[in-house]
């Protein structure tokens, strides 16, 4: 079983260290969830590339080859998520929504209600909103996006080393399959984004 040592690196043989400080973003309080992503960059080097020069990032990243990188500590917060998540009432459940507030922020212009149910769902807890930046650990799987509603297929590899990794996790972290999730659901992103990404 893998451990995690005193700097947040997991260590164990599959995984090679890629650390990129630049895009580690203060102190990572909790982990709650794992976000699943796609890079949009044809190589894992690209991104690795693109990470050393700091910003946006996530904690690992895993080749097509299935090969696994850590980039950033699991102590660390990245920024993965994105500004703004969406609401899990309207997605999951609408009879746990306020409804009245609701119905407020979806009279509102569009930029306008984005930021509104932002606000509003990081007012609450984890698991009754998305997971953010401040409570999850991105993952992203090396993959072109082909469209506005597509990217390239998830090889076996990547799937294969995507639970393995998150099995590493769940068992780290407490965590089970329902705090994972695919980038899209969470935020305003390519609806094809890690669709074809597999995990139990």
């Amino acid at each position: 079983m893998p451990t995690i040592d005193a700097n947040g690196m997991l260590v164990d043989p599959k995984v090679i260290p890629r650390r990129s400080s630049g895009i580690e973003h203060g102190a990572l309080p909790s982990v709650l969830a794992i976000v699943v992503h796609q890079t949009d960059s044809p190589t894992a080097e690209s991104t690795l590339s693109g990470y050393q020069a700091g910003g946006n990032g996530a904690h690992f990243l895993i080749d097509k080859n299935g090969q696994i990188y850590q980039t950033a500590s699991l102590f660390a917060r990245c920024y993965h998520v994105g500004k703004l998540i969406k609401s899990k009432c309207l997605t999951v459940n609408k009879s746990s929504c306020d409804t009245a507030a609701m119905a407020k922020m979806l009279a509102m212009s569009w930029t306008r209600q984005i930021n509104a149910i932002d606000a509003h769902e990081r007012a609450k807890p984890y698991p009754d909103r998305y997971p953010v930046n401040d409570d999850s650990i991105g993952i992203e799987l090396v993959g072109m996006h082909i469209d506005d509603d597509s990217y390239e297929a998830v090889t076996a590899a990547q799937n294969a080393s995507l639970q393995w990794l998150i099995d590493a996790l769940y068992a780290q972290f407490d965590l089970k399959s329902s705090d994972v999730y695919r980038h899209p659901a969470v935020s305003y992103k390519n609806p094809g984004e890690a669709s074809s990404a597999v995990w139990k």
